[in-house]
């Protein structure tokens, strides 16, 4: 405890110099590690007053950002159309298309990148089956029936059930609702205009007040699941988890040959980028973050508001790279090197073609990892057993995985917004 009170005193006295936000939120990841570590050496119980408020402290500055989730998404994008004019409907209609399509893309493509590296690894040489039949906790109902659920029939419901697809839905048609009714009676609308205008303002205040507390939530974050999880439990599948964290990594390289492409250099890319991804992966969640990854969009690559928003908003649930391309990908082989079952190239464009719709397909359902391994191993007609082995260090590999799929969200905004001439 009096090491953890020592550490946020520290990074009070950074602030207070005004070392740059990116240092401090680096060395608090460093700084949560060395806890974490410190506290598993001491043997410290799970319920101790260090540990509660560690998670006091994290889940605190985690249930801080996803507040500021709807209030964005909503006033961001009506803001953006509102301020737009008559080219909102050209934007948007472009906007919309080009990032699903890049990210269903690049899905494929990280589905393929976990097939080859599985195969290099032998993920599952060795292991058995467990016997218990495994059943998820949430069911894909089929492709139009989630299509369905990404209709905001109830936008409360929407914005109570995290369905950020939907939320973008309401948004968007409300803000050209608006832009409709302000061409043609412009002081019908002038009020509502206004509104919107100071409540964002009012939002993105709210965002840089949450957001300077990133480095003592990123110190709690780390530092708990540093000693919770530890490394005991890893040794078991340890060679899942370095095949998952390779795979990841290549795909992570795959972004960055697609900036350089679109002229952005890699390194001043992850020197602007890598607080979002820290958050990703120390909360574990692409929703959770989206206040961060859109702060980062708009002032460090200058991007327009619609994208900023836009695009993380639908990639939080839609298109994840790990989530729904790498994850599922490597579960198959898996299962098919336990069942000596010969993986062949038409089975590999089999993979990347089921995670890339799967990947569109169960937008909006929790779990989203697990219910796209369900949805893969399903359709190709492998038992869903293979989860049983992997649930238990989930929350390690999780991390990466968020971050990976956030890292993907802020290349498509990149890419998509500069493809894009007003």
């Amino acid at each position: 405890m009096a090491l953890l009170i020592a550490m946020i005193g520290l990074l009070i006295y950074l602030q207070s110099k005004q070392v740059k936000f990116n240092h401090r939120v680096f060395l608090s990841l460093v700084l949560g590690v060395i806890l974490g570590f410190v506290s598993q050496l001491l043997g410290d119980a799970s319920d101790n007053v260090t540990n509660q408020s560690l998670n006091f402290i994290g889940n605190g500055y985690f249930a801080l950002l996803k507040m500021l989730v709807v209030p964005l998404i909503l006033t961001s994008i009506i803001h953006s159309i509102l301020n737009i004019g008559d080219a909102s409907g050209k934007i948007l209609r472009a906007l919309s298309i080009r990032s699903v399509a890049m990210l269903l893309g690049m899905t494929a493509l990280a589905s393929g990148i976990a097939i080859a590296v599985g195969l290099w690894f032998h993920v599952g040489q060795g292991l058995q089956l467990p016997t218990d039949s495994i059943v998820p906790t949430h069911h894909y109902t089929g492709f139009v029936d989630t299509l369905l659920g990404m209709i905001p029939s109830n936008p409360v419901a929407a914005m109570s059930n995290e369905n950020t697809v939907a939320i973008v839905l309401f948004a968007v048609l409300l803000g050209v609702s608006a832009m409709l009714i302000y061409r043609q009676q412009q002081e019908k609308v002038e009020s509502f205009r206004s509104f919107i205008s100071a409540a964002f303002e009012v939002v993105k205040q709210l965002t840089r007040l949450v957001l300077a507390i990133t480095p003592y939530g990123v110190l709690a974050l780390i530092a708990h699941v540093t000693a919770t999880q530890g490394i005991a439990s890893l040794e078991a599948i340890l060679n899942f988890i370095a095949a998952m964290y390779v795979a990841m990594v290549l795909v992570l390289v795959m972004h960055l040959l697609i900036l350089m492409l679109r002229g952005v250099k890699p390194w001043h890319y992850l020197a602007n980028a890598y607080p979002a991804l820290l958050v990703a992966f120390t909360t574990r969640s692409s929703f959770g973050t989206l206040p961060v990854t859109e702060e980062i969009l708009k002032n460090r690559f200058n991007l327009r508001q619609v994208t900023s928003t836009f695009v993380p908003s639908v990639g939080a649930t839609l298109g994840m790279n790990a989530c729904a391309g790498i994850f599922p990908a490597m579960l198959v082989v898996m299962v098919m090197t336990i069942m000596h079952l010969p993986i062949h190239f038409n089975t590999v464009i089999a993979i990347m073609m089921i995670n890339m719709v799967a990947s569109l397909g169960i937008s909006g359902i929790p779990g989203t990892a697990f219910v796209a391994a369900t949805v893969s191993l399903s359709a190709l007609g492998l038992p869903y057993a293979i989860i049983g082995l992997v649930q238990g260090v989930d929350a390690v590999v999780d991390m990466g995985r968020t971050a990976t799929n956030v890292n993907g969200v802020m290349t498509t905004a990149i890419v998509v917004d500069g493809s894009i001439k007003t």
